[in-house]
């Protein structure tokens, strides 16, 4: 399984047979031809912009990918979702996904502005795979509360990134990549594994926006 961040909160998850693509209203993509195609897309919150047109994967160039924009289960071609609400302030629904690709569940987290409760972590399942974005603002959970909720995860990789851009976000997100691992390791082009290369126990990663 290959996991490719396209940008914002946007990242391409590419397995043997499916693909599954989070966030692409957030990539900063303008032309719909870019716009990477996908099996499924999952939509964490219907307020972050407007949602491009994503070509499936599996049809012709004008079918329309999958698309799940509220808490619930979903299975599309081989790719298990599983969507719950997250704590949000402002009345915004956000939601966390679980993303099962050749058993490997890919977790996403593209922003909190409440740390999430051990319920709905259980709810969420084991993750292998941790995608957790690092927001800059009053409204967002702080660094050293994204660290807890993280250690509480206990994934296999965990990749910590910036929405946001500026130097304070990248201080951000640098920061909680720090504290996890000591370091700020060189950033790649993409992630590949699979289920028995999984490391244990976290391996902090970080990869280029492909943007």
């Amino acid at each position: 399984m290959d996991v490719t961040w396209v940008g914002g909160s946007c990242f391409r998850l590419r397995g043997r047979d499916t693909t599954a693509l989070t966030d692409p209203q957030t990539s900063g993509i303008k032309q719909r031809s870019a716009i990477p195609k996908a099996d499924v897309v999952t939509i964490s919150s219907m307020g972050s912009g407007a949602l491009p047109p994503v070509s499936s994967r599996r049809d012709d160039r004008d079918s329309a990918a999958f698309t799940a924009k509220r808490p619930g289960e979903y299975e599309v071609a081989g790719v298990y979702v599983h969507g719950v609400c997250a704590p949000s302030a402002a009345g915004r629904e956000v939601i966390l996904y679980a993303i099962d690709i050749d058993s490997v569940s890919v977790g996403h987290i593209p922003e909190l502005t409440d740390t999430p409760g051990d319920a709905l972590l259980d709810d969420m399942g084991a993750i292998h795979i941790l995608l957790i974005g690092i927001r800059i603002g009053s409204e967002f959970v702080a660094p050293h509360e994204i660290i807890k909720t993280v250690n509480r995860i206990e994934p296999n990789i965990v990749i910590p990134y910036g929405p946001d851009t500026g130097e304070e976000a990248e201080a951000a997100w640098q920061l909680v990549t720090r504290e996890l691992c000591g370091t700020v390791p060189a950033a790649d082009d993409h992630l590949t594994t699979n289920r028995r290369q999984l490391p244990d126990p976290i391996d902090v990663r970080l990869l280029a926006r492909k943007n």
